[in-house]
Formats: C-alpha cells, sequence, structure tokens
C-alpha cells in the first residue's frame, strides 16, 4: 500500500517584512549621505567665507562688510584685499566697496565663488550679498550691476 501523495506543494514563506525594511534603511542610508557612490553630500562643517575686493586704481577709498563678529568697516586699503572667515547656516554675508576707476567684489563660500559685482565710477561704488540658506550649496557666479547712487 502506498501513502497518498499530497497534491497540493508546501506554501513557502515569504519575508516581505524584512525585505521592505532592508529597501527603507538603504533609501535612508543614501538620502543621508552615508553611502556616497558618487552622489554629492551635505557637510556639518561650518562654511568657509572669503571676501574679495580688487581696483584699478589700487585703493579702495572704503570697505564695509559683515561678519561673525558684526559689521566692519576700513578706509583707505590696499588693493586687492581679502578676509577669511568661518560662517554658520542663514547668515547674510554682505561686502562693498568705494574707490576711484573699477571696482569688484566677490563672496566665496568653500572655494565656490557665490556672488560678485563690478562698477566704474568716479567714485566707483559696489555691493556682493549672499544669504547661506541649507547644506547643500551651487556655485553660482552672476554679474551685479552698480548700485543706485
Amino acid at each position: 500500500m502506498t501513502s497518498p501523495v499530497n497534491a497540493e506543494p508546501t506554501p513557502r514563506k515569504q519575508l516581505r517584512g524584512p525585505s521592505i525594511l532592508v529597501a527603507i534603511c538603504i533609501g535612508f542610508a543614501a538620502t543621508c549621505g552615508v553611502i556616497t557612490g558618487g552622489m554629492a553630500h551635505a557637510t556639518n562643517d561650518p562654511p568657509q567665507v572669503r571676501y574679495e575686493v580688487s581696483g584699478s586704481s589700487g585703493i579702495a577709498e572704503y570697505l564695509s562688510y559683515q561678519t561673525r563678529g558684526g559689521q566692519r568697516q576700513e578706509a583707505n586699503v590696499t588693493l586687492p584685499w581679502s578676509t577669511q572667515f568661518t560662517g554658520y547656516e542663514g547668515e547674510v554675508l554682505v561686502l562693498s566697496a568705494q574707490g576711484d576707476g573699477t571696482i569688484a567684489c566677490r563672496i566665496l563660500v568653500d572655494g565656490d565663488v557665490v556672488k560678485d559685482a563690478t562698477a566704474a565710477g568716479q567714485p566707483g561704488r559696489t555691493v556682493c550679498s549672499y544669504t547661506k540658506t541649507g547644506l547643500t550649496r551651487t556655485p553660482t557666479s552672476p554679474t551685479g550691476a552698480p548700485p543706485p547712487r
């Protein structure tokens, strides 16, 4: 006598829960920058800010700029001029300069030009301003027009 053959196959266990959890973890890790295979990733390091001024006369009659320590002013500054400091998120960066002839200002964040402007006149006045928002930065280099007198 033979034993009866079971016509229905034994059901397989499906591991849907763990598979979904693994997929969620991989997606979260990629979003947070843990998996960096070719992805740009955010940084928690404070940004390095650099202000630069150059001009045809070699002298800026007046400079004004905003840093973490507050508003600074300098007079009769030899050009080219620059200063660097550690910034923070949400900071408003402002640099203005005045001098005879052509005068230019630039703001750099982590080495990338985020704003530049050039003006000419007697005196030439130029202003660069930039507001830092978010940790991911896209470098741009727009040319600003001279401010109204």
